[in-house]
C-alpha cells in the first residue's frame, strides 16, 4: 500500500498513541535476525484524545528510538491503523490497459469513501480472477491523505526515508505467514491490548478473516492508578511499569481491570461467531503492553477454555549484539507491528 520499491533492509516504525517502536530485521538464507530494536515514548502534546496530531513531536520520539537502537539504516516502513482505512473488494474487467484500469478504480472508490476523492490516497491489489475469466477481483484500500502525511512528515523530520506505508492488519497477516508458521493451520485470534484501543484479528490458515477494535486499553488502568493513589500521569505510568504501588493495588485496581479485559474479549468473540459462523478458536495470542500483566494469559485461558499464549514472533530468530535479551523479552509483545513492517523490506 502506498509504496515504492523497498530496499532489502527496512526499519519497521510503529507509531502508536503512546510510543514509537522500532525494529530492524534481517534475513540470511532462511534465517531471521533481529539486528536491533528500540521503544521511545511520545512527548506530551504529540497526541490528542488518542490521535496523532503533532509531526514535530512525533519526530522527536522517532529520533530518540533511532539513536537508542544505534541503527545505521535510514529507509523505513510505516503503518496506519486499520480503523483509518476503508477496504473494499471490487470487480473490474480484465481487458483494460493500465490507464483505464486506474481511472475505473478511482471512479469506483468514490462510491465507498465518505470524503472527497482529492482528500484521500488510494492503492489496490489484484487478488484473483472471476470464474468466467473476464474480470479481476481487486482489493481497494483508501485512507485520508492527512492520516498518511502526518506519519510520513514525522519520519522525514527525523531524518528517515519512508519507502512504504501499509495497514496494520495487513502487517499482522504478513507476520503470520513468515515468522509464526507454527500457527499456520490454526484458527487463531491475535488480541492486541494497546494504550487506548484493543484490537482483535482472526486468522484462518494464516489468512485474515475478521477484525474488530474497541476503545479500551492500558491508559484506563493508568487513569485508575492516578485517581486511586493521587499520582500524576508520569508517576502513574512509572508505578504501573515497576509495580511500586500499595498492596491494595492488586485486589482493588488490577484484578478488576483484568476482569474487564476478559469481558472485552467475550464481546469480540460473540461478534466473530455471529459474523463468520465459526464455532471455535484454536488459540489466542496476546499482544500489546497489557499482555504483560501477570496472569492475564492464564485468566483468559480459564475464562474461555481456549489455549492462550503471549505472542512471540521471534521464536526462530537470533538476536544482534546490540540487544539486551532481558529487556527484549519484556518488550516482545509490543513489537508485532514494527516487526511486520521491517519484514516488508524482504518482499
Amino acid at each position: 500500500m502506498f509504496s515504492f520499491m523497498p530496499p532489502k533492509v527496512l526499519l519497521g516504525i510503529d507509531i502508536s498513541s503512546t510510543a514509537v517502536k522500532l525494529v530492524e530485521l534481517r534475513k540470511k538464507g532462511k534465517a531471521y535476525k533481529v539486528e536491533t530494536y528500540a521503544i521511545a515514548p511520545l512527548p506530551e502534546g504529540a497526541t490528542s484524545e488518542g490521535s496523532l496530531v503533532n509531526a514535530r513531536l512525533i519526530a522527536k520520539a522517532i529520533k530518540h528510538a533511532v539513536k537508542k537502537s544505534r541503527t545505521r539504516i535510514k529507509h523505513c516502513a510505516l503503518a496506519v491503523p486499520s480503523s483509518l482505512v476503508v477496504s473494499q473488494k471490487i470487480r473490474v474487467p480484465n481487458d483494460l490497459d493500465q490507464y483505464d484500469l486506474d481511472s475505473l478504480i478511482r471512479l469506483e472508490a468514490e462510491q465507498y469513501i465518505p470524503y472527497p476523492i482529492d482528500a484521500v490516497q488510494l492503492d489496490y491489489n489484484i487478488i484473483g480472477t472471476s470464474k468466467d475469466g473476464k474480470h479481476f477481483d481487486v482489493l481497494l484500500v483508501v485512507s485520508r491523505s492527512e492520516n498518511i502525511n502526518l506519519r510520513v512528515d514525522a519520519a522525514e523530520l527525523a531524518g528517515l526515508n519512508v519507502k512504504l506505508v501499509d495497514i496494520e492488519s495487513h502487517i499482522l497477516e504478513k507476520l503470520m505467514n513468515h515468522l509464526m508458521v507454527n500457527h499456520h493451520n490454526e484458527l487463531l485470534a491475535v488480541l492486541d491490548y494497546g494504550a487506548v484501543m484493543t484490537k482483535i484479528t482472526f486468522f484462518k490458515n494464516s489468512q485474515l478473516i475478521f477484525s474488530q477494535e474497541y476503545a479500551f486499553g492500558g491508559e484506563q488502568l493508568t487513569s485508575e492508578i492516578m485517581q486511586r493513589f493521587g499520582l500524576n500521569l508520569d508517576e502513574a505510568r512509572q508505578a504501573k511499569q515497576s509495580g511500586n504501588l500499595p498492596e491494595s493495588y492488586i485486589p482493588e485496581v488490577l484484578e478488576p481491570f483484568k476482569q474487564r479485559m476478559s469481558k472485552q474479549l467475550g464481546r469480540f468473540l460473540q461478534l466473530f461467531y455471529a459474523a463468520t459462523h465459526e464455532n471455535h478458536i484454536d488459540r489466542i495470542l496476546l499482544a500489546g503492553g497489557c499482555a504483560l500483566i501477570p496472569g492475564i494469559d492464564e485468566q483468559i485461558q480459564t475464562d474461555f477454555d481456549i489455549p492462550t499464549l503471549i505472542a512471540n514472533p521471534f521464536l526462530n530468530c537470533s538476536l544482534g549484539k546490540k540487544i539486551d535479551p532481558q529487556y527484549f523479552t519484556s518488550d516482545i509483545s509490543t513489537l508485532l507491528h514494527a516487526t511486520g513492517l521491517s519484514l516488508r523490506g524482504m518482499d
